[in-house]
């Protein structure tokens, strides 16, 4: 796509002589090209704002894993057209011309041609020049092998849009949890920056105090390096910040150089009891194991498929050739030198013995399948145990939640008291201090757990199988 700069240098170009005289008599007109081409610059680096479910959009409609798995779909269904045409009728033309720089010599018994008996004559039967053109057609007509590998074919173009679901689920999963971890980060940053605005002026207070003789010169301090601990953490939450929004947006397949901003929040509104729907495990009908249950059936027919090797199979076969011959080239027009001919029968292939080879696939299917059969179990009760640490991670911090929130409001309580008290001279920095990290721990609890029943509630989501739903709702 051409810039804003590239469009108008185009256009101005594109009659230099009218344009420039135009544009010398419109200076208010220069301004507003130049204003344009500013904003058009501007407009290329805006902010992308997102909240999950765009986030998740996003996802769904720029990752490389979910194209190409759309790909896999087309492939699929191109499979299907040429597993058909095989069953189609098959019609080719060919077409030859050769000179026989030395005809074959055949011996005959030389009485043939009023020699003596039991002698031998040497004679070349052919022309020098030999052409033809034709025409055949090969029509299967009784093929049980490939009619099961037709229906193997469909089975797979299942395959290929199941496996398509699946890598949904996977990559929403990735930038869901993603999104929210970085939603905690930012807000541990803002209980930090919080803190260091308190800190900052409990610092201020406490120069004057000292100035003045009533306060401590080691109470100063402790504040000092106390501000720069704050200052320290809050510099290493902004790069770790900086690096997982550079995950998420290699999660979503966003340029790296995207500005993003999210905009939803750790909620602090109260939490409801565990979805009784999400609660109820429904994992037999995700992706993984639709898959399997594909590449089970598709086991099956290829067993089917080797079976009926033994089956005899049928073709009709038809051809029509015109052949020219001549010792010379040029009597190539000669009408009387060209013959015809043609054929039209049917060809029987019928199966006897082929070493046992058949039988040999045929058990290796059956024991592929088997296998097939105990990954299904083992990812059904791998799926069992994600839904249930799901639920169990739920209920555990929606149980905790009551607790750390009384503990933060008793730790800002404490935190108020205290500073009031050093404020008044009451209390040592010791105890200001102390009461400074206890709230900060609080309210660092109090959030990581709001964001574990964020992420609890995702992981739930995506056991059962209903986190694309979310995007596409």
């Amino acid at each position: 796509m051409l810039s804003a700069k590239t469009k108008l240098a185009i256009i101005f170009h594109a009659n230099s002589k009218s344009s420039s005289a135009f544009m010398e008599k419109n200076a208010f007109l220069r301004i507003l090209i130049f204003a344009f081409l500013i904003l058009s610059c501007n407009t290329g680096n805006a902010q992308v704002s997102l909240d999950l479910k765009s986030a998740l959009q996003y996802t769904l409609e720029n990752h490389s894993t979910i194209q190409k798995a759309k790909i896999d779909v087309q492939i699929g269904k191109q499979t299907l057209r040429g597993a058909i045409s095989t069953g189609l009728p098959q019609i080719s033309a060919n077409a030859t011309i050769l000179n026989n720089l030395s005809l074959r010599t055949s011996l005959i018994p030389a009485e043939f041609i009023g020699g003596q008996p039991g002698d031998v004559a040497q004679l070349q039967f052919g022309t020098n020049w030999n052409a033809n053109a034709g025409i055949g057609l090969d029509q299967m007509i009784f093929n049980k092998q490939w009619l099961i590998a037709l229906e193997a074919t469909k089975k797979l173009e299942d395959f290929y849009t199941i496996n398509l679901e699946l890598s949904k689920e996977d990559v929403v999963h990735q930038t869901a949890k993603l999104y929210y971890l970085i939603l905690l980060t930012e807000t541990e940053k803002n209980i930090l920056q919080a803190n260091l605005e308190q800190i900052d002026g409990l610092l201020t207070v406490t120069k004057k105090q000292y100035e003045n003789g009533f306060a401590k010169k080691i109470d100063y301090d402790r504040l000092r390096v106390q501000k720069s601990n704050l200052q320290t953490q809050i510099t290493n939450i902004d790069l770790l910040t900086q690096q997982s929004v550079r995950s998420l947006k290699f999660a979503m397949q966003m340029p790296l150089d995207t500005e993003i901003l999210l905009t939803d929040t750790i909620s602090e509104t109260p939490i409801a009891e565990v979805n009784p729907i999400l609660a109820v495990p429904i994992y037999d009908q995700r992706p993984m194991i639709g898959l399997m249950n594909v590449q089970r059936q598709l086991y099956d027919l290829d067993r089917r498929r080797w079976k009926s090797g033994y089956f005899p199979t049928v073709s009709l076969f038809a051809n029509y050739t015109y052949e020219w011959q001549a010792d010379e080239l040029n009597k190539f027009s000669e009408g009387n030198r060209w013959t015809d001919f043609s054929q039209i029968g049917l060809y029987f292939n019928i199966p006897i013995f082929d070493g046992m080879f058949k039988d040999s696939k045929i058990q290796t299917v059956q024991l592929n399948s088997l296998k097939t059969n105990f990954d299904i179990k083992s990812t059904k009760l791998a799926y069992q145990l994600q839904h249930q640490n799901a639920v169990t991670s739920l209920q555990v911090n929606q149980n905790n939640l009551a607790t750390v929130k009384d503990t933060r409001q008793v730790a800002e309580e404490v935190y108020r008291i205290s500073q009031k008290r050093y404020k008044e001279g009451l209390a040592p920095i010791t105890e200001l201090l102390s009461a400074e990290t206890s709230m900060r721990e609080a309210q660092t609890n109090y959030f990581s757990t709001l964001a574990k029943i964020k992420l609890a509630e995702i992981d739930l989501l995506h056991a059962n199988g209903k986190l694309v739903g979310l995007a596409e709702e």
